[in-house]
């Protein structure tokens, strides 16, 4: 067996498993929750990904959702409590890997966490190897890592590509010719602007940041990332959230897209590379990089948001409980948007509810805790039932308690 970790995630597999090319294998990883033994909640993240790399480079990538520009879609099993997801590289995926070591990043996204979305991505893991069937080297993996594949889109995107470019300064500075970066602080937390000129070191313009921008960002309105990674072997990287942005005239004269000019991104840091095997923390002067690009939400101009975070059910004080399943008091203001999840905080703490079971620290119930009502079956007017017991202590009046979940937009206006 073998497991990483990330912040209070645990992430395992059961054993290494080797294939041939040419044949499809199916990989299980289970996410643990503060220790083994304890499955993840797998119906609170929003978004599952998981990456294939070789010792260098990117291969495949599986996504729940699924999302067009991946390789294929991830497994998870949200209604079992195993904590397990799992995807199959199929035979003609597996006829074009490399021979050799085949490493998996897990990202587990949580845009609803409370107080501000979380993003865990897990270090790589190895899951076995991919054994040569002597009649190829590997090549084209068969996912969509940029260039159109003829698959069928099912909205969103993500795309790779091995464009290269050097940071030439750090401090917000034009980038002065072809193969140049440049952002305003070598600190990754700091960085607000990024700017590129429109060809890469190897002369090639880079249409895909400029198709992403246009169709993508602007187009169809839909939130995007841009991740910067040293080329180097140093494991750093950065995730930045697009704001906005721009064209830059860096050739007066011309226009702002010619081949001479730049493109400026605003952006805010989402998460960066950490842990023992990061060996650089700073952008430098003279680093060679690459960029990554995702994009995910709703599309479309001026789009309402059917479920929307609730302002009620906060700061509630409770009835003072004794032992197990205990009335609180507190009840639910809406009925749960698409029987989405509901996170309950005490004092500023997440405890874990109960799905339709009542061995768990809180569930909600229609009949003053007789029965646990199932999480995708809540409705307003639910009670939060407590168990002092299991979660080893009572609440009192002066606790305070949140009720953190979706609404639908109608309902809440």
């Amino acid at each position: 067996m073998a497991y990483v970790a990330k912040d209070d995630i645990i992430l395992y597999i059961e054993s290494e498993f080797n294939f041939i090319q040419g044949v499809s294998q199916t990989y299980e990883i289970v996410l643990y929750k503060d220790f083994i033994g304890n499955p993840l909640n797998m119906s609170q993240p929003t978004s599952f990904h998981v990456a294939l790399y070789d010792n260098q480079n990117k291969l495949l990538q599986y996504s729940n959702p699924m999302a067009s520009g991946v390789s294929d879609a991830l497994n998870v099993h949200k209604t079992d409590n195993s904590g397990k997801l799992d995807f199959t590289i199929t035979s003609q995926q597996s006829n074009n890997l490399p021979a050799g070591a085949l490493y998996a990043e897990v990202t587990v996204i949580y845009e609803n966490y409370y107080p501000q979305p979380k993003t865990y991505i897990f270090p790589k893991i190895k899951l076995g190897e991919t054994i040569s069937n002597g009649q190829n080297t590997g090549g084209n993996t068969g996912g969509n890592t940029g260039g159109n594949t003829g698959g069928e889109n099912t909205g969103g995107i993500t795309i790779s590509t091995t464009s290269e470019y050097m940071i030439e300064f750090v401090n917000g500075n034009n980038p002065t010719q072809p193969g140049r970066v440049s952002v305003n602080s070598n600190t990754p937390e700091l960085v607000t602007s990024i700017i590129f000129r429109n060809l890469d070191n190897n002369g090639i313009r880079l249409a895909s940041l400029e198709n992403f921008l246009i169709k993508r960002i602007s187009n169809e309105k839909i939130n995007g990332t841009i991740s910067i990674l040293d080329l180097a072997s140093t494991n750093m990287y950065a995730i930045y959230k697009i704001l906005d942005w721009g064209r830059l005239d860096l050739t007066p004269g011309n226009g702002d897209a010619d081949d001479s000019d730049g493109i400026y991104i605003s952006v805010s840091l989402e998460t960066k590379s950490s842990g023992p095997g990061v060996t650089k923390t700073l952008w430098e002067v003279g680093q060679s990089v690459t960029y990554t690009l995702d994009a995910y939400g709703i599309t479309g101009l001026a789009v309402k948001p059917d479920g929307v975070l609730t302002y009620l059910d906060k700061e509630i004080n409770p009835a003072p409980t004794a032992g197990d399943n205990s009335p609180t008091g507190i009840t639910l203001t809406y009925t749960p948007y698409q029987d989405s999840y509901v996170m309950v905080e005490v004092n500023g703490i997440s405890v874990e509810l109960g799905d339709g079971v009542k061995t768990r620290s809180a569930y909600f119930s229609s009949n003053n805790g007789l029965t646990a009502a199932a999480i995708n079956s809540l409705r307003a007017g639910d009670e939060l039932i407590w168990n002092g017991v299991i979660a080893g202590f009572d609440l009192e009046s002066g606790d305070e308690i949140n009720l953190i979940y979706e609404a639908s937009a109608d309902d809440v206006n």
